[in-house]
């Protein structure tokens, strides 16, 4: 009796539900089956694959008129036709043996009309199969509608759709997203961009700091084995940085185009072998500087090593007020905090250009000496080879990028020389108070030419990067608007994949309860009331 079920559930080319004629009416029911009926109905199954493979192929072997192209696109047309009915009789043999467990296999009556199948959509295309329902105490009781198919009807998208869904659309604008998953999948699967935003907000707001960040364990690893180390302690450098950055946002019930500042938060350490940012973690947050320095504590907690594995942790921002007041009692002891490099660099420039004239060579000049002061570079003169004739290969070794850097000879550091070179060389101005309280205000965060001896980075280009990487190529598209539920939910995503956590995320046990329960909580005022 099952594979009758399955061969009426399931359309030759396009695996929907047909012929409905040929099933019992709404009042009708058929007694439930036998265990060893169903045994001989999985091999009439595998029978009926058997036959519908040997006659499509044997359909293409017949085709002599087709290209490359074509004959390409016809094997995919009989995999997908051959997965939609092997699925669909996966499926309806689950729920047959969800009912037959419930039933304890007494005598029942099934309800296999219309009204008690039900339609999935996969990435192989649109399955039905039987719930095979039963009749029970003047009632219709269908136990496999919530075992095998608990998403159902809030989603009706299977779980590997689901994955399919949060993917291309954390890397593509929705239209796009649907467009491309139509192409990419020949036409089976037909979801709309609007699904794919709903599912991807309820599949980001599931992704938290535990997917985001890489595990402990990896965590560790990658500290002992591919991070750099301090110079002098020989402990690996852990950076922490902390950014924010403008997104249109969906602000007072109106689509107007308003920027609103989101904060970032990343963890990184730099591979000793080929200089490249290995990302450890981060976050993004619409909330305040205190929201950001409770995130920046957690993280720290969760991922940061401690005992002798403790790395030299190392916080690179800029000069906001903010950060000194609530980021910095958050750090650990030891941690050692750095001005962003480049954001000094801004400041110096901005008084050259006041100073002398934007873009003038006594400007550039200028600013060049000032950073030379700040990093510890000191210029030397290259020793002239003799010249030889005939081809000599240049055997010299590869420049040690630390070699020029010179401790301070100011008793009190770089940024002391720098300040009083700027407050007794420099003619009174706006502009030098404003750079004068710019560098005493972080005076003890520019000490560069310490910070490069130990081998540290001085620059928060990797939290600069991930803006661009997480945020920026897929929220800030032309005329695009987010609200802050969704902008979030894209952002986790995003970072989970940069964390590499996308597949322990979606093969975790608890992932198909955690789903049934998102997409069953209330969505609207009306539901929750």
């Amino acid at each position: 009796m099952l594979v009758d079920v399955i061969d009426d559930s399931v359309d030759g080319r396009y695996g929907a539900v047909v012929n409905h004629s040929r099933r019992t009416t709404r009042q009708e029911c058929r007694p439930v089956t036998t265990q060893p009926q169903i045994t001989d109905a999985a091999a009439d199954v595998n029978a009926r694959l058997a036959d519908l493979l040997e006659e499509r192929v044997s359909e293409l072997f017949t085709r002599t008129d087709l290209t490359g192209r074509e004959l390409e696109m016809a094997v995919w047309s009989v995999v997908l036709e051959v997965g939609r009915v092997l699925l669909t009789a996966l499926l309806s043999v689950a729920c047959w043996r969800v009912t037959r467990r419930v039933t304890g296999g007494r005598p029942v009556q099934l309800r296999l009309d219309r009204n008690y199948f039900l339609s999935q959509s996969t990435t192989f295309g649109t399955v039905t199969a039987p719930l095979f329902a039963y009749r029970e105490g003047g009632r219709t009781l269908s136990p496999a509608r919530q075992e095998v198919f608990p998403l159902h009807p809030k989603c009706r998208s299977s779980v590997l759709l689901l994955e399919w869904e949060a993917r291309v659309g954390s890397q593509l604008p929705f239209r796009q997203a649907e467009d491309a998953m139509e192409f990419f999948s020949h036409g089976a699967v037909r979801t709309e961009d609007t699904t794919i935003s709903r599912h991807m907000g309820v599949i980001g707001a599931l992704v938290d700091r535990q997917w985001t960040c890489r595990e402990p364990a990896k965590v560790a690893e990658i500290l002992a084995e591919r991070a750099t180390r301090d110079k002098q302690s020989g402990k690996p450098l852990l950076y922490v940085s902390t950014d924010a950055h403008a997104l249109r946002r969906y602000v007072d019930d109106t689509w107007k185009a308003e920027y609103k500042m989101i904060n970032g938060i990343r963890l990184w350490s730099i591979d000793r072998r080929t200089g490249q940012t290995i990302h450890i973690g981060g976050e993004y947050t619409w909330g305040d500087c205190r929201d950001v320095a409770e995130r920046v504590r957690a993280l720290l907690a969760l991922l940061v090593p401690t005992g002798e594995d403790a790395p030299q942790l190392v916080l690179v921002t800029d000069g906001m007020p903010w950060i000194r007041d609530h980021v910095f009692p958050v750090m650990p002891e030891g941690t050692r905090f750095v001005l962003d490099f480049y954001h000094l660099v801004e400041r110096l420039s901005a008084y050259a250009a006041a100073r002398f004239g934007a873009k003038t060579k006594q400007a550039r000049a200028w600013v060049r000496r000032m950073t030379a002061r700040l990093t510890g570079k000191r210029p030397y003169k290259r020793r002239k080879l003799a010249k030889r004739k005939g081809h000599r290969k240049n055997r010299r070794r590869p420049r040690d990028p630390y070699r020029t850097v010179h401790a301070c000879e100011h008793p009190h550091g770089a940024g002391d020389d720098v300040l009083w070179t700027l407050i007794e060389q420099e003619p009174a101005s706006d502009a030098l108070d404003a750079l004068v309280g710019y560098v005493a205000a972080n005076l003890d965060r520019i000490d560069y030419s310490t910070y490069r001896a130990h081998g540290m980075q001085i620059g928060s280009g990797a939290m600069e990067s991930l803006h661009r990487v997480a945020s920026q190529m897929r929220l800030k598209l032309a005329g695009a608007r987010w609200t802050a539920e969704r902008a979030l939910a894209v952002l986790n995503t995003r970072l989970m994949m940069l964390a590499q956590r996308w597949d322990d995320f979606w093969s975790h046990a608890d992932l198909p309860a955690t789903l049934a329960q998102a997409f069953h909580s209330p969505t609207t005022s009306a539901e929750a009331a």
